[in-house]
């Protein structure tokens, strides 16, 4: 069977059935209009009361009365597995809310935290006034997993949807805020009265006994007046050997009033969830239409539909008990049977359990590969193990058949060491081509393990002794971080494409090393592939200069699991908390990754590792020297040899180390064949960088051709990676590339120009505008925000000194002096003193432990341990994100900075001297941000929308000659060349107003329009 986790053909129907009613059955008026009530008035009603005592007939009772939809969930102790409660109870509402198919799968796919997509899904009944009932929830009692499940669900459900939670026993279910708007119903209200004893008898044909009596006995048990326990004198514990009351009444009253040939029945068919004829006969009973026929006429605490037998619960177990009597063989067997006929109706998780139960193992075996790889497949990683465990000695004999399913979950834990193993335990029995023959799937994963433990040899052979296919030719693109060439596109067309299988994690992985980012927008459409890429993803986002969508993912994926990623959190999370700004958690994570790393085998890691100690060397501490240290180890590692990746990555930081140490020379012989071999393999992800320190290297050596070529091949290769922010974290490091390369510029509109406006608005401390505690807006309004909510200082000069601090960057000190001239135009008098005085002591109270002494008395700075923000910072570093990007996104980003800026003026009511200073050049920079998105716009095929943004730039600055030339090439887009005309000449228009004219490029743009 195929196809997705979610997949109708796998759901118990049953489970999601509600119960028929029985036209027999008692109807308890009272009971009814009390839960009617109840449910009506409360978004959650829980009724607590024992077996037997009505529970479940009364709600159904009561939902024939509501003019609500019925949606229902009958719990097993299978379900405190949170992924499949969650997958039952989507399944359950979607009978009546069919849109909501896919929600929870969909979620659980994309690995959020099981609470947050039971809230998903609860969100998703919004509209809709459902009555969800989750019956026998006891089941999950001691599971808090899945209790914080039912707890996410109950938090999120719309005010129209009502829930009740039907249960022996009470439940630790979270109900914070919902106080007034939960009912309770307990053992006491379902209690039969005089009257609903005396029609319950009624209707089971014992109007001859008091129900007076029967509720003295049985304290109005409902189960125990219609089962007629109270009628033994020896109702005690023991009869009929039962420990317990009620299944010695079941034993004396029921089991032993029918024949032997009867009471085998009941007994053995216990092990089925719902009786036929068909299923009664899979499991060795013979002439069962007629047995149960007979059954049909005797009064047992059972239920009937058509020819379907399902027996009270309390029944059941009852029964279950006493099939444990029988020998343990009688059980393999019944359960074996069963296993068999579950296997035969589409069941096959369920039937693997019962194998499980009987101890079948053999069987177990030969029906688990295909189930295994499934709970693989939607990341249940939790059942694939146990049920590994339980195979025990079977899975050490047949290691073969399940060598796939072991490999998927040693790849996705990035156990290598696991997975390189399990292959040479194959290639030391002569199985290991085999398998990859056989399994293109496995070869792909054997490679995949190869390659971290840095085994190229091995990697090659199960990639060519693979079964040919997606999955190989997944190992394959994978080659081309260690191979020194790349085949040309026409040998292998189809490496690199997604193909809708778990491999393609591998594909996202090999994009990222590649330096293919572009590809990395593309999300696997496999579970187990985006469980395995997710961390990639972050990478990739920090890669193309987004830190704040990788900030907001690397902490989902962190928040959404207790297993967290050793990629993510070793290497990934040292490079973020640098990118933002957080140095000291930088160093700590990569120093605790390294013991993690050494956990999973992976050489390759450990590889990385270096090479970002390294880098942070040099980045953050400028220490050549600690950087060389930490090369070392890798240098003396054959993978840094025999991977033509992480050679050319080690050549490119020692090459970097030279130049820091003043060695051009000596940094070129490292350069320049880390360049060259990075183009031949078509490895981008480092070449923008190598080849502007090559560049830098070559000019200091005089050599300008080289130098000159290098650049042209780091901006060639940024434009591969579809983002700039490689080149323009190295054009930082060395901007004197970047002006070397506008001197030969014969146009204000090269790449270059871009590059160096690009240059000119990156800003660092990017983590105070990602997670900050204390956020303040100056567009429109002056407020301050702390955690969310907005703080009022009492004093308007409060909010303005928090404002000018907070904008200074870096966290500067400032004198008294300094804050006097910037708030109070330079007085030095005792009143400005004291106002400032105030305005310090009042921004305290308002925002504790924002502000810290530095340096000694009068002096004052932002506190460390508090993170402040501003809009206009944040304006500010959206338009630095956008210069690394391009279309969509880059247009993305800069209307975002424009809609905070477009709020209203800067700073209003403001007009001290800094102030205006600073609302001066905003609107610089916010003039160049409307014309960028206008650009960005006409790019992407926005034409309407550029035309909007670039006329409003018109308005504002009508001199701008590059504006003009964008409403020409707009003009000229749209099919109308006299509009091409009429902008060339406002534009000489607007120019003739400051005695100049249209530059060369604008006249020969407008000829080349109009031809």
């Amino acid at each position: 069977m195929t196809g997705r986790p979610d997949n109708p053909d796998w759901i118990i129907r049953r489970k999601i059935t509600p119960p028929p009613l029985g036209p027999a059955v008692t109807r308890r008026p009272r009971v009814e209009a009390l839960l009617t009530r109840l449910i009506e008035q409360h978004r959650l009603v829980v009724v607590y009361a024992s077996a037997g005592a009505g529970k479940t007939t009364a709600v159904l009772q009561a939902a024939e009365r509501l003019d609500r939809p019925l949606v229902w969930l009958d719990l097993d102790t299978t379900d405190v597995a949170t992924g499949r409660l969650l997958v039952y109870l989507e399944a359950a509402l979607a009978r009546q809310i069919p849109a909501i198919r896919g929600v929870a799968s969909g979620a659980l796919a994309a690995n959020l935290a099981h609470s947050e997509v039971a809230g998903l899904l609860a969100e998703a009944v919004e509209g809709s006034d459902v009555l969800v009932v989750l019956d026998d929830a006891e089941r999950l009692a001691d599971s808090p997993a899945a209790l914080g499940v039912v707890s996410a669900f109950v938090h999120y459900l719309p005010a129209t949807a009502r829930l009740v939670l039907l249960s022996r026993v009470e439940l630790a279910v979270t109900t914070s805020g919902w106080g007034p708007w939960v009912a309770a119903v307990g053992e006491e209200d379902l209690a039969l009265t005089v009257q609903e004893a005396t029609d319950a008898l009624a209707g089971s044909g014992r109007s001859d006994i008091d129900p007076v009596e029967a509720l003295i006995e049985t304290g109005g048990w409902l189960t125990g007046v219609l089962f007629e326990a109270w009628r033994s004198t020896d109702h005690v514990i023991g009869l009929g050997g039962e420990a317990d009351p009620l299944h010695g009444y079941l034993a004396t009253q029921i089991l032993d009033q029918l024949d032997p040939q009867d009471q085998d029945f009941l007994v053995t068919t216990a092990v089925l969830q719902e009786v036929t004829p068909r299923a009664a006969e899979a499991i060795g009973l013979r002439a069962a239409s007629s047995r149960m026929h007979a059954l049909r006429g005797r009064r047992l605490p059972v239920s009937w539909d058509g020819d379907r037998m399902r027996c009270h619960p309390r029944f059941r177990e009852f029964l279950l008990r006493r099939l444990g009597r029988r020998g343990e063989e009688e059980q393999r067997r019944l359960r074996t049977a069963y296993a068999r006929l579950l296997l035969d109706s589409g069941h096959d998780e369920e039937a693997l359990e019962e194998l499980f139960a009987a101890d079948a193992l053999d069987e177990a075996m030969a029906v688990i590969r295909p189930v295994l790889e499934r709970a693989i497949e939607r990341t249940d990683f939790p059942t694939a193990e146990r049920w590994l465990e339980r195979l025990g000695p079977a899975r050490r004999e047949h290691y073969v058949a399940l060598a796939g399913a072991e490999l998927m979950l040693a790849v996705v834990r990035e156990d290598f060491a696991a997975g390189v193993r399990l292959a040479d335990r194959l290639e030391a029995a002569g199985r290991r081509a085999e398998l990859a023959a056989a399994s293109g799937r496995a070869a792909g994963l054997m490679a995949w393990c190869y390659l971290h433990a840095g085994r190229p040899d091995d990697m090659r052979a199960v990639i060519d002794s693979g079964a040919p296919g997606p999955d190989v030719d997944a190992a394959r693109y994978a080659m081309r971080m260690v191979d020194v060439e790349a085949p040309p596109d026409d040998v292998a067309p189809g490496l690199g494409a997604l193909t809708g299988g778990p491999l393609d994690a591998l594909v996202m992985r090999a994009h990222f090393d590649l330096g293919r980012l572009q590809a990395m927008d593309t999300r696997p459409a496999s579970p187990w592939a985006q469980r395995a890429a997710d961390s990639w993803m972050v990478s990739g986002l920090l890669a193309t200069g987004r830190p704040a969508e990788a900030f907001e993912l690397y902490h989902r994926l962190v928040d959404a699991s207790t297993e967290h990623s050793v990629w993510l959190q070793a290497l990934v999370g040292p490079r973020l908390m640098a990118e933002i700004g957080e140095e000291d958690a930088a160093w700590r994570l990569l120093r605790e990754g390294r013991e993690r790393i050494a956990s999973t085998g992976s050489s390759l890691f450990e590889a990385y590792s270096r090479l970002i100690e390294a880098e942070f060397a040099l980045r953050l501490g400028r220490d050549p020297g600690a950087a060389t240290r930490a090369l070392r180890p890798l240098v003396a590692n054959p993978i840094g040899h025999c991977y033509s990746m992480v050679a050319e990555h080690l050549a490119t930081l020692q090459g970097r180390i030279a130049l820091a140490e003043g060695d051009a020379e000596t940094a070129v012989t490292y350069l320049q064949p880390a360049v060259h071999g990075m183009r031949l393999g078509g490895r981008l992800l480092h070449l923008p960088a190598a080849a502007v320190y090559l560049a830098e290297a070559a000019w200091r050596t005089g050599d300008e051709d080289t130098a000159d070529a290098a650049a042209d091949v780091a901006l060639e290769a940024a434009r591969g990676q579809g983002s700039t922010h490689v080149l323009l974290n190295a054009l930082a490091e060395f901007p004197d590339v970047l002006a070397r390369r506008l001197d030969l510029e014969l146009t204000a509109e090269s790449a270059w120009h871009e590059l160096g406006r690009g240059l000119t608005a990156r800003v660092g401390g990017l983590g105070d505008v990602i997670g900050a505690a204390v956020h303040v807006a100056e567009f429109g309004r002056t407020a301050v925000i702390l955690n969310g909510r907005e703080v009022k200082p009492r004093l308007a000069k409060s909010v303005e000194l928090l404002t000018f601090l907070s904008n200074r960057g870096e966290r500067d000190p400032v004198t008294r002096p300094q804050l006097l001239d910037a708030l109070f135009a330079g007085r030095r008098d005792d009143s400005a003193a004291s106002y400032l005085r105030q305005a310090i002591l009042h921004l305290r109270k308002a925002v504790p432990d924002v502000l810290e002494t530095e340096g000694g008395p009068g002096v004052l700075r932002l506190a460390s341990r508090v993170r402040v923000t501003t809009e206009s910072r944040r304006v500010v570093a959206l338009l630095a994100q956008a210069q690394a990007l391009r279309g969509a996104d880059r247009l993305g980003l800069l209307l975002e900075a424009l809609e905070i800026a477009d709020r209203g003026e800067y700073l209003p009511g403001i007009r001290s001297g800094w102030a205006e200073e600073r609302r001066a050049q905003l609107a610089g920079i916010l003039k160049d941000v409307r014309f960028e998105a206008a650009e960005a716009a006409f790019a992407t095929g926005s034409f309407r929308q550029a035309e909007e943004l670039l006329a409003a730039v018109l308005r504002a600055d009508p001199a701008r000659e590059a504006g003009w030339r964008l409403q020409m090439r707009l003009a000229h887009a749209m099919g109308d060349s006299d509009r091409v005309l009429v902008a060339y000449r406002s534009c000489e228009g607007a120019l003739r107003e400051l005695g100049a004219e249209p530059s060369a490029t604008t006249s020969a743009l407008v000829r080349d329009l109009r031809r």
